[in-house]
């Protein structure tokens, strides 16, 4: 019987853990095309990675593209990024995904970025944005 248990709990971890693993990979396919996007300032392409019914819901439509702008201006095209740690949460059946960047720009480095995605059936979606030359500021905010 104890067996059956440790067996049980051993397939929830892994299929969790494989969960996990799925959205990360989700989630870093969008941060790809977001990159490219940005870099293009392709606000068609940016469209299809924003959650349009998020952040017009929310009012702040006009904020992310604020703040893409000011990113573009202060530090120009990000040239590399490397992921540096994720993590994922699911609550009342909605994924969502956190990844965290070292990205390298024209003007200034290193700088953080933390895109939050939200999963909206097959896909993810973006719904927050921040960067940061203090990596502590993107690491230490509230989740």
């Amino acid at each position: 019987m104890k067996q059956i248990k440790v067996i049980g709990l051993l397939l929830i971890l892994g299929l969790v853990s494989f969960t996990s693993c799925e959205s990360v990979d989700g989630a870093q396919k969008v941060a790809d095309n977001f990159f490219q996007a940005f870099n293009n300032q392709d606000e068609k392409a940016m469209e299809t990675i924003l959650d349009q019914e998020f952040i017009i819901d929310a009012g702040i439509k006009d904020d992310f593209y604020d703040v893409f702008d000011q990113h573009a201006s202060a530090l120009g095209n990000i040239k590399e990024y490397e992921r540096y740690a994720f993590s994922t949460n699911i609550n009342n059946g909605v994924t969502t995904v956190t990844l965290k960047f070292k990205c390298e720009t024209d003007k200034k480095n290193p700088v953080y970025e933390k895109l939050k995605f939200v999963q909206r059936g097959e896909d993810y979606k973006v719904i927050a944005f921040q960067y940061n030359t203090d990596k502590s500021a993107i690491d230490n905010e509230e989740k």
